[in-house]
C-alpha cells in the first residue's frame, strides 16, 4: 500500500515524464548546466536581486531621496558606487557632486513620505578613505 506522498510524487514524475516525451523541454538553455544560483545560500528577494542586476538600474530604482540617502553612506565610508574611492581627489570630487545634487533635492519638493537627505563631511569621509585604503 502507498502512502499519499508516493502517490503524489509518482503523478508528478508521470507530468514530467510526458512533458519530456511531447519535447516540453528541448530548447531549455540550462540543460546540462547547473542551475544560476546552486550553493549559494537562499535569499528570500533572489528574484529582485536578478531582476535588478538583469535590468542595470541600481540605485536609479529607488527614489531620490532614499538614492541619495544610500550615497551619503558609501561617501561616509569613502566609497563610490560600492568600491573604494581611487583616490582622495576623486573623493572629494564625488562629495563635492553629491553636495550639488542633494542641495537641489531638498530645495524640491519630493514624492512619498519625507526622508531626510543627509549631508556628508569631506574631511570625515577622506579620513575613513585613508583609513580604508591603509590597511595591510
Amino acid at each position: 500500500m502507498s502512502t499519499w506522498q508516493e502517490r503524489f510524487a509518482s503523478g508528478i514524475d508521470k507530468q514530467v515524464r510526458d512533458a519530456e516525451k511531447g519535447g516540453a523541454f528541448e530548447d531549455n538553455p540550462l540543460v546540462g548546466k547547473p542551475l544560476p544560483g546552486d550553493g549559494q545560500p537562499y535569499r528570500e528577494d533572489w528574484w529582485i536581486t536578478q531582476k535588478v542586476a538583469q535590468e542595470r538600474v541600481g540605485v536609479h530604482a529607488l527614489p531620490l531621496p532614499l538614492a541619495l540617502r544610500r550615497e551619503a553612506q558609501d561617501l561616509r565610508k569613502g566609497l563610490i558606487e560600492d568600491r573604494p574611492a581611487a583616490s582622495e581627489a576623486v573623493l572629494r570630487a564625488a562629495i563635492a557632486d553629491y553636495d550639488q545634487r542633494s542641495e537641489a533635492a531638498r530645495r524640491t519638493p519630493q514624492p512619498g513620505p519625507s526622508v531626510v537627505i543627509p549631508r556628508v563631511d569631506t574631511e570625515e569621509a577622506v579620513l575613513a578613505w585613508r583609513q580604508a585604503t591603509m590597511k595591510p
